[in-house]
């Protein structure tokens, strides 16, 4: 052991199934996408999403052509809380889309004076400014794309229920205004977003980049994974191969590539400064703790479900009970009450002989 961290290993993007799949439907799907559609790519956290979008930006565009031209085919931001107390605050999100399309005014350009006056412009300015500005940028680079990273942040923009669907619906306005196709890129809360804005019904086109399951077929695929990131690690005699420990690693990162490649990246970083192999118990005493573990797991099946439950809507299927609402509501009685009985004209008293 040198004793030296080496992290550039772990940069190299791994070709699984999953990211294949899911590579060829974006690319596929992007390919066919009209001026002014929305497209949402969604899956749990740390899958590889963010990768995946710079990979089909490339493969459609080739390199950008910014520098000689000044024009820009497709444009990454990243949506982050930059509002107060952990907010997503639209204007800010507005001046970062500024500085992705590179404004002239309302960019800094690395140097001190101009970057004070971009700052001043920017402070001053109200967002609908901003927003007329953004809108012109985008026509003058003759943008084609526009890609909102971790999208699921907007949750954040308000205490008001509905300011994140109105922030979704504006960026829909965005993209039909300016002739663009928004692609939507983030974890599965940003299914509930695109549910309830009322301008993305019916108008998006989703793609599911899935983690592995605990099933024949996607453990064969797991296994795969872990035999590559074994050549890259220096693991002790006990362990051997990663496919020893298979059943540890895919609990502590439930069959997520990224949270898999981090956790694996935590651990070589420790077994590189310390000079030792990398045991079990060095792995698992680097692995998320449980309270964390439970909340992904938790948004993951949440996720997962709202996507079973929309695939079934689509195909016009009932729930599991076999059962609509309203055949429900139909048949049940109310409790405590007999069933109304038309008794023979007479004596009304009396009881019929089936009771």
């Amino acid at each position: 052991m040198s004793g030296m961290i080496n992290s550039k290993k772990f940069d190299i993007a791994i070709k699984h199934r999953n990211w294949q799949v899911a590579l060829a439907e974006t690319f596929s799907v992007l390919s066919c996408a009209s001026p002014g559609e929305v497209v949402s790519i969604v899956g749990p956290s740390r899958a590889g999403k963010s990768l995946l979008i710079r990979k089909v930006a490339e493969m459609m565009f080739g390199k950008c052509r910014f520098v000689d031209t000044g024009l820009m085919d497709a444009v990454v931001v990243e949506a982050v809380n930059a509002g107060p107390h952990g907010s997503f605050s639209t204007k800010a999100f507005t001046q970062r889309m500024l500085e992705a399309v590179k404004h002239p005014l309302f960019t800094i350009k690395g140097q001190d004076l101009d970057d004070v006056i971009a700052m001043q412009k920017m402070d001053r300015a109200t967002e609908a400014t901003l927003r007329i500005a953004l809108e012109n940028a985008i026509r003058e680079r003759r943008v084609q794309f526009l890609f909102i990273d971790e999208a699921q942040h907007i949750r954040y923009a308000s205490k008001d229920a509905q300011a994140a669907h109105a922030y979704m619906d504006s960026l829909k306005c965005l993209a039909q205004t300016t002739g663009i196709v928004l692609v939507l890129v983030g974890a599965y809360p940003i299914l509930d977003m695109l549910k309830n804005s009322p301008h993305l019904l019916g108008r998006n086109h989703q793609v599911h980049f899935p983690r592995y399951h605990a099933n024949a077929e996607d453990i064969y695929y797991f296994a795969q994974i872990l035999n590559t990131y074994s050549g890259m690690l220096s693991l002790a005699p006990c362990v051997g191969d990663l496919k020893h420990v298979a059943e540890d690693l895919y609990e502590g990162s439930f069959g997520c590539i990224g949270l898999l490649k981090a956790w694996l990246k935590r651990v070589d970083s420790v077994a590189s400064y310390q000079g030792t192999p990398i045991t079990r118990e060095l792995l698992m005493s680097k692995r998320l703790s449980d309270v964390d573990l439970a909340e992904i797991g938790a948004e993951i099946q949440l996720g997962e479900k709202s996507l079973r439950r929309s695939s079934l809507s689509r195909q016009g299927q009932k729930d599991t009970t076999g059962a609509s609402r309203a055949e429900k509501k139909k048949t049940k009685a109310k409790p405590f009450q007999k069933k109304p009985v038309r008794r023979k004209p007479g004596n009304r008293t009396e009881v019929p002989e089936h009771e």
